[in-house]
């Protein structure tokens, strides 16, 4: 996958960045589930979760989560089916889009990790790449919305409290 982010030219962008990306009118999209978006996000960024609570108590649903609860998660996910049309509608075509998750990941080697750090944002930015909806650059915020709050960046609330 780290080639493939690559060879798309996806880019690890700073926090300041995002904002300039912001000043442009490039989307900035929290790929978060809603309850964590909810909680605290970037001013102006929109939130398409990549994936969402498993739904329904049909038989495949229920072996899901059963698989997740033998590993101890008690919450487990899945595909968000709306992921690609909200973000065909979300992306512009001319200068991409921002993406952010809470660590963002990382695409470069390190001595401990040569194959650099998956993250939901690098997994949205690769789906993204497959789409082949954008001319622009697509990048991918270091350190996720976590860096974000622990540099004292804005961060907005919609959950009431």
């Amino acid at each position: 996958m780290r080639e493939e982010l690559r060879a798309r030219r996806v880019k690890m962008t700073s926090q300041q960045e995002v904002l300039f990306a912001q000043e442009k009118n490039i989307p900035v999209i929290d790929i978060r589930p809603p309850e964590e978006f909810s909680t605290g996000h970037i001013p102006g960024s929109v939130n398409i979760p990549l994936y969402r609570p498993i739904t329904g108590w049909g038989t495949r649903s229920v072996l899901r989560r059963a698989g997740f609860a033998f590993f101890g998660i008690f919450n487990g996910t899945e595909l968000n089916p709306d992921f690609f049309s909200d973000i065909v509608a979300a992306v512009s075509k001319e200068l991409g889009a921002v993406l952010l998750c809470n660590i963002g990941g990382r695409i470069d080697v390190t001595d401990t990790n040569p194959a650099g750090t998956q993250s939901r944002s690098l997994i949205a930015a690769y789906e993204i790449g497959r789409l082949k909806i954008t001319d622009g650059d697509i990048k991918v915020l270091k350190g996720g919305f976590s860096e974000w709050k622990r540099n004292s960046r804005p961060v907005k609330r919609t959950d009431g409290k």
